[in-house]
């Protein structure tokens, strides 16, 4: 009796993860899907044609709606059923673009000042330590919602049009760079982290202090490798989603 009673353990050890597990599966899977739009403007699938699509069990695709109902992705309301609430902007790694989302992106300006270059920024926007620099602090919105924080750096040659408040910033931020300078942007380099949200940024994001954030700096060039911009930004990863196109090899062309 005893070695059965302690066989018995595992198994239900065992079934409760099984069912952790299939939830968590089952929520990447509707999370794709919702990210994809499969589900704008009408509810999820109920709880039993959920268990039927995936051969789940009734406790799986209850937990799984739980976890991303605790992302904040989903809500259920009583009569009506289960309906995505909140989207992610998308960015792209292997594009220079802005955020896109199916939704209203917007940018404002939050503070405008010229200042002498510091040294890290002399360096590498390739200007004279001390000369004179425009620093750009903007943030993104998506949906009505901070999703991202930005401050720019740009040499005072560039950045003089852009301290005109009544300048247009709203907008994608590198077609106004490429109107001012009249010339196509030609690449960035980008380094990429993650780091907590301070006070400061946590309060202009409306998110908790100590949140994960994606922090990024890039350096933006102009043909004949010229840098004309440097980014520091702060993103949400709970409103953002980053995809790329990823190349291992690149097929040959044939021959001619």
């Amino acid at each position: 009796m005893t070695v059965g009673h302690q066989a018995s353990r595992p198994r239900g050890r065992y079934q409760r993860r099984g069912v952790a597990s299939a939830a968590a599966a089952l929520r990447d899977l509707l999370r794709t899907k919702i990210l994809l739009g499969h589900y704008d403007g009408r509810p999820l699938p109920d709880e039993a044609e959920l268990q039927r699509a995936h051969g789940a069990s009734r406790g799986a695709v209850r937990a799984a709606l739980a976890l991303l109902r605790d992302e904040g992705l989903i809500e259920r309301y009583q009569g009506s059923g289960t309906f995505v609430v909140a989207q992610k902007a998308n960015h792209r790694f292997d594009e220079l673009r802005g955020l896109r989302s199916r939704q209203r992106v917007s940018h404002e300006v939050l503070a405008r000042e010229v200042l002498p270059a510091p040294d890290i920024v002399a360096q590498l926007l390739a200007v004279e330590p001390g000369s004179r620099v425009l620093r750009l602090d903007r943030r993104t919105v998506a949906a009505g919602e901070p999703v991202g924080l930005w401050t720019n750096y740009l040499p005072i040659r560039i950045g003089r049009r852009f301290t005109d408040p009544a300048v247009d910033l709203s907008g994608e931020y590198y077609h106004a760079l490429e109107h001012v300078l009249a010339l196509p942007v030609a690449y960035a380099t980008l380094t990429t982290e993650a780091v907590p949200a301070d006070p400061v940024v946590a309060a202009r994001l409306r998110v908790p202090v100590g949140m994960p954030l994606l922090r990024l700096e890039r350096v933006v060039y102009v043909r004949g490798d010229r840098p004309v911009d440097f980014g520091i930004g702060r993103l949400r990863g709970d409103r953002l989603r980053i995809s790329g196109t990823q190349v291992r090899h690149r097929p040959r062309l044939a021959a001619a």
